[in-house]
């Protein structure tokens, strides 16, 4: 079961009803990152704690090299209209350092299934089920990353996949900040996903697979309220053949010894 107990279970309500952070991440292979780091260390978290008119952000102490952040304010708080000028600070720095891909805005929670797959620089990636891209970009951090020093490009590949045509352009905003050589964007059905093959005729499998697939969400009530009032049993059921589908061929997909990490927004155990 998800809960132990009632008890348990009454805390888990009272959780879902706090607001979900602001949390960031500051990307591990950009140019800027020194500069993003000191600016961050040096000016606008001084700032906030010379007024202290919020809590500053903390470093999220499970995420390498102290590249995470959490903001205990609400993620739909109004930064830009606060009369304090750390605040203001906060926000321009947010939204300057995100235009340039040196720091992304992401949940916590989505940020630990790339770190599962444990992404090398010569591996082929596949994120399945991509938009809108958050994880994605965290992959090609990675892959990046791990080159070294030196602008030295990753010699792997990052797939990032989704089923809809829509949602497949916002992935490409999301993505295309990376400028990363490294990066395809493909639109298909993740459980059609056609396999590769090289010059030769062998086939291409993958190294790293991330198959983040579609469920009932009803792990994000904190974030989308309006979930309380669509629930009931019967959602996750409605997508465990699909999510199935995309698993079981995702399996297909892997290179021997390679590794899938499969994730979704769900607490219901059958998805």
């Amino acid at each position: 079961g998800v809960c132990a107990d009632e008890d348990d279970f009454a805390r888990m309500m009272r959780a879902f009803q706090t607001p979900l952070p602001l949390t960031f991440r500051v990307n591990a292979s950009s140019k800027l990152l020194g500069a993003i780091r000191r600016r961050l260390e040096r000016d606008v978290l001084p700032a906030l704690a010379r007024e202290g008119t919020m809590r500053a952000p903390k470093c999220v102490g499970w995420y390498p090299e102290r590249l995470a952040f959490q903001i205990d304010v609400a993620r739909d708080a109004t930064l830009k209209a606060s009369a304090s000028r750390g605040v203001v600070a906060l926000h321009e720095f947010l939204k300057q350092a995100g235009e340039t891909g040196a720091l992304t805005r992401q949940e916590l929670v989505s940020m630990i299934p790339p770190l599962l797959l444990d992404v090398k620089p010569g591996h082929r990636v596949i994120d399945m089920c991509a938009a809108p891209g958050s994880k994605t970009s965290q992959l090609l951090e990675m892959s990046h990353a791990a080159s070294g020093k030196g602008g030295k490009s990753p010699s792997g590949v990052v797939i990032a996949n989704d089923a809809s045509l829509q949602r497949s352009n916002l992935l490409t905003h999301q993505c295309k900040r990376s400028n990363s050589p490294a990066l395809v964007v493909t639109n298909h059905q993740a459980q059609l996903f056609p396999m590769l093959y090289d010059a030769k005729g062998a086939k291409l499998r993958f190294d790293r697979i991330l198959a983040d697939v579609p469920c009932s969400g009803d792990g994000t009530l904190r974030k989308s309220p309006d979930l309380w009032r669509k629930w009931n049993p019967s959602s996750g059921v409605d997508l465990h053949t699909l999510q199935l589908e995309i698993a079981t061929h995702a399996l297909r997909l892997l290179e021997v010894g390679g590794r899938l990490v499969y994730s979704t927004c769900s607490l219901n155990p059958m998805e």
